[in-house]
């Protein structure tokens, strides 16, 4: 039978054979300046998992690093300088991840140029520095996003997905208590206590300020180790333990502590309590999230007690770290947001750092000075 003569259904299945498919959606073109250990170990095995983004270019002045960073992403292109990366690369935004006071440094010159950053929390050392680089991301017509990766942590999101039921209600309370071991004094802190504040408890600030809003006042006492010379990180040793107030009128505590344990990341333990009237929501670890809920669910023991609704992520399901702790989405946000999908949402942008910031500069401020109440600085 001749082409002319083929039955019109096999003309068609003979076309459909030969359509062409459609195109995928544009990736968001990033590129990083920071190769180091946190960059590895944190951002980078999220990036197989966010089909959004592409990586483009890695900078580092040692050439080492962006060498081996460049070989997981398709051999892209390696710098050591990155003002002539940012020259010969387009690029939609810019992960700039590394110490607190590079970052301060960095970060500022590449919004300079209009573009989109990232940058680890916190985005600087102090409130101030911090402000500064929102007022240049201000007048250049863009935008950065903080690494508050706790935000994106599903038992989090679930959390706050029980906070906005209209049965949960008005929040009463919200306490939030951190443990780990020894923290070092890093960034050039002039103290390994307002480090621990600053490079570490910064995420614990900004997820109350999550879920409570902004903080009024704290009130702070704190406890030092005793001299021990048989532990080398007896200075780094400290408790603070802070009355709240929120702008709300909610109330909290936080118990924020590098004394629970010998190793100083390894055995982190961190649970949030919100309060409303009848109804407590716990998050402990960021994985495990129960709801006591004012309504029992059952009535067969109504003088027995106890009943809440319970989800556990560390369940026989496919479990990636990465996700869990809330890395992949904001690594996913970011990239969205880069190519204007998505808005701020839930993630930490520069001004929510400022005012993490601001939160621990009134608790250091409290804490040692005789407990005294501290209002909070609000942003500018």
């Amino acid at each position: 039978m001749s082409a002319g003569n083929t039955p019109p259904q096999t003309l068609a299945l003979t076309r459909s054979q030969e359509m062409i498919p459609l195109s995928e959606p544009r990736k968001a073109r990033l590129a990083f300046v920071g190769c180091g250990g946190f960059t590895n170990a944190s951002i980078f095995p999220c990036l197989p998992m966010v089909p959004r983004a592409e990586v483009v270019a890695v900078c580092d002045i040692i050439e080492e690093k962006a060498q081996a960073a460049s070989r997981l992403f398709n051999a892209c292109p390696v710098y050591t300088d990155m003002e002539r990366m940012l020259d010969e690369i387009e690029v939609d935004g810019v992960f700039a991840i590394g110490p607190a006071p590079t970052q301060y440094e960095v970060a500022p010159r590449i919004l300079k140029r209009g573009i989109p950053v990232y940058v680890e929390k916190p985005s600087a050392n102090t409130s101030a520095e911090a402000l500064e680089m929102v007022k240049v991301a201000e007048d250049a017509g863009t935008w950065g996003q903080v690494g508050f990766m706790k935000r994106f942590a599903p038992a989090y999101r679930l959390a706050r997905s029980i906070m906005a039921r209209p049965e949960f209600g008005q929040l009463n309370m919200v306490n939030c208590k951190f443990g780990q071991g020894p923290y070092p004094q890093i960034w050039g802190i002039d103290s390994a206590q307002r480090a621990f504040l600053i490079g570490q408890c910064c995420h614990l600030m900004d997820l109350i300020r999550h879920f409570g809003g902004d903080v009024a006042t704290v009130q702070t006492i704190c406890r030092e180790a005793p001299q021990n010379p048989d532990d080398p990180h007896v200075s780094t040793r400290i408790s603070y333990l802070t009355n709240v107030t929120f702008q709300s009128g909610a109330i909290g505590q936080l118990n924020l502590n590098c004394m629970e344990a010998r190793h100083g990341f390894r055995d982190l333990d961190e649970r949030l309590e919100l309060v409303s009237m009848e109804n407590i929501v716990t998050v402990h670890r960021m994985c495990h999230v129960t709801w006591r809920k004012s309504e029992d669910w059952d009535d067969t023991l109504p003088s027995s007690g106890w009943y809440s609704l319970d989800h556990d992520a560390r369940g026989l399901g496919v479990w990636s770290a990465h996700v869990q702790i809330g890395y992949v989405g904001e690594v996913e946000h970011f990239a969205l947001r880069c190519l204007g999908e998505v808005d701020k949402g839930v993630s930490g942008d520069l001004m929510d750092s400022v005012k993490s910031l601001q939160i621990g500069e009134a608790i250091y401020e409290s804490a040692h000075n005789g407990g005294k109440v501290v209002e909070v600085k609000q942003g500018a």
